[in-house]
């Protein structure tokens, strides 16, 4: 038997190379793991941040930084149309944007840090030479992002000019030029901006049109205008008892809209001007309950009486009611010729007393200016305070602004403001209760109590930019509101409930909170702004309610920006808490109408006999 020493040789020398290099390995493995021990491995980065050898927390705090890089910089969008390649910034902070930054820094931590020795000792190898991105985990709301990319068409998409109703008095004709137009592939635009704030990428992102041809087919005209004529065919009148309301045809000529049913031009009735309507003639209806009488002396109240029922007009059933009374005449139907205006009972709203319900003295206050509104916007401040005003808040609830105002239309009272849709101005409910929210803000604030729910605007408002003597104190300080969201909330934690009074002297408005004080001391340092962003480009609609080349300015220029304030709270038994509210706003520039050529194109039926 012959025996191959040179094989055998090789074979131990291959041997002991491979235990000297599972030596090596153990022992730069044990010399990695515990250069890196509790530090996040080499080349793992999020977005643009390096996060090899952080801790956990110094790597939460890096990406909290990151966050607030991303909230104060935005989303840059780009909408190109025919008003030329227009940039807005979509602020993050708009949609309940945040960045999960421990779970975040966790994920960072655990690559190279699972599964068995040898697939770590590889990633470990991969992490030297290439860069290994870890996605953050952000949360943001998805309805809010929508609310957000609509406010947007509504600016910036330009709807198509179809066949079309124009009334004079009683006199139906149809206007048949056309006109393509551009909207905002609304769904593709949240995609791309979804997947910008889940990057944490600032843009610029290009959002995407559509084009808007027009549909009606002119070989249906002749039914569109009997359909409209039909409406104005007689009068409808309101009755509640001895109160009677006549809507001649002519008025209700004004309410006609011109809508779309495939290939045909139907009426539609403006839902918005009716219950502007419907808001006025309540107030000759309305039997409001007794308003809460507190009587205060020297910051102590020393008389409560609860409210007392009343009688008001369901405005929301009647507009419905006017609108199904008119639509069915389209439809050759009996004619509806009278209405009866339905009412609802107002009921108070407690039978205690203040005494029993811990309502002595005044816990917090504050006071904002509204000078120089326009009429509508001081209703609906007034009627929003009204709202608000006596409202008592139970030891340990947490306290809804928009819930507590009720429904914003006319339902409630609220009367609309004119704004730019489209190329067109319209009307809708509520313009100024952000006044109502940022000044009961304040009186929080002044209370001491914990702040559970707030938003700043969109963009900077100088009503918000003062305090309750005219001085300038810069943007930090308002709390936005729009119905179901966003909305400004706060919690009673104190033992007894809370009382709300709110009322408006002159053009102010002024939150006082009354309840037992335990002690506790607040302060506010701030607001500061950080930064500021100038406003950019004016922006121009054109519109067919303004004369042929007629300007009318819709929006001033605000600048954008960021802005800090720390609230701080004392308590008796030395405890401190407190929160800090980041501002950012997004540049506002300003926002025109133009009037635009009108066509003369039209066709008409001759007068009914």
């Amino acid at each position: 038997m012959q025996i191959d020493l040179r094989s055998t040789k090789k074979n131990k020398f291959a041997l002991i190379l491979s235990l000297v290099l599972l030596v090596l390995l153990a022992i730069s493995g044990s010399a990695y793991a515990w250069l890196y021990k509790d530090k996040i491995l080499p080349g793992v980065y999020v977005d643009n941040i390096n996060l090899s050898g952080l801790s956990k927390e110094e790597a939460r705090k890096a990406l909290l930084d990151l966050q607030d890089n991303f909230l104060r910089q935005g989303i840059r969008v780009r909408l190109s149309t025919a008003k030329a390649g227009q940039t807005e910034v979509i602020l993050p902070s708009e949609v309940g944007f945040n960045l999960q930054a421990a779970e975040t820094a966790e994920a960072a931590y655990l690559i190279g840090r699972n599964g068995g020795l040898w697939q770590r000792f590889f990633s470990w190898l991969t992490a030297l030479v290439k860069k290994q991105a870890v996605q953050p985990q952000v949360d943001f709301d998805e309805k809010e992002l929508q609310v957000v990319v609509d406010q947007l068409a509504v600016v910036y998409d330009e709807p198509r000019v179809d066949i079309r109703y124009k009334i004079d008095g009683t006199k139906v004709s149809v206007l048949t030029d056309k006109q393509k137009g551009l909207l905002l592939d609304r769904q593709r635009a949240v995609e791309l901006v979804k997947t910008a704030l889940e990057k944490l990428s600032t843009g610029p992102v290009e959002l995407p049109f559509v084009v808007d041809v027009p549909t009606v087919d002119p070989a249906t005209i002749d039914d569109s205008l009997r359909q409209a004529e039909l409406i104005l065919n007689d009068s409808l009148i309101l009755k509640y008892k001895q109160k009677q309301f006549v809507l001649p045809p002519e008025k209700i000529g004004k309410w006609i809209l011109s809508a779309y049913n495939g290939n045909r031009l139907v009426p539609q009735l403006d839902k918005l001007a009716i219950s502007a309507y419907v808001t006025e003639i309540a107030d000759e209806i309305n039997t409001l309950p007794q308003d809460l009488v507190v009587e205060i002396k020297d910051d102590k109240v020393v008389k409560f009486v609860p409210p007392q029922s009343g009688i008001v007009l369901d405005e929301g059933a009647t507009v419905n009611l006017i609108v199904s009374a008119l639509l069915e005449r389209m439809n050759g139907a009996s004619e509806v010729k009278e209405i009866a205006l339905p009412v609802v009972t107002k009921k108070p709203l407690v039978d205690k007393t203040a005494a029993e319900l811990g309502i002595r003295e005044l816990l917090g206050k504050a006071t904002t200016s509204f000078a120089s509104s326009p009429p509508n916007r001081v209703w609906n401040i007034k009627n929003g305070t009204k709202f608000l005003n006596g409202i008592l808040i139970p030891p340990g609830e947490e306290f809804s602004t928009v819930k507590s105002l009720g429904r914003i239309d006319n339902t409630t009272g609220y009367l609309p403001e004119l704004v730019i849709k489209g190329d067109r101005t319209v009307p809708e409910f509520g313009g100024g209760l952000c006044q109502v929210s940022t000044t009961l803000f304040r009186a929080v604030l002044d209370a001491g109590l914990p702040v559970t729910a707030r938003r700043n605007h969109s963009y900077r408002v100088s009503y918000y930019e003062t305090d309750g003597d005219g001085n300038y104190i810069g943007p930090g300080l308002d709390a936005t509101i729009y119905s179901p969201q966003p909305d400004f909330r706060f919690r009673n934690d104190t033992t007894s409930t809370i009382l709300v009074i709110g009322y408006v002297e002159g053009d102010k408005v002024t939150f006082e909170l009354y309840g037992t004080s335990d002690g506790r001391k607040s302060e506010v340092d701030g607001p500061y702004t950080l930064s500021t962003i100038p406003p950019g480009d004016p922006i121009y609609a054109e519109t067919d309610t303004l004369a042929p080349g007629e300007r009318k300015k819709l929006e001033s220029a605000h600048p954008g920006g960021s802005a800090i304030a720390t609230y701080k709270v004392y308590y008796p038994n030395g405890e401190v808490k407190e929160q800090v509210f980041k501002s950012y706003y997004r540049p506002w520039p300003e926002r025109w109408l133009i009037g635009k050529a009108k066509a003369s194109n039209a066709t008409s039926t001759p007068p009914t006999e």
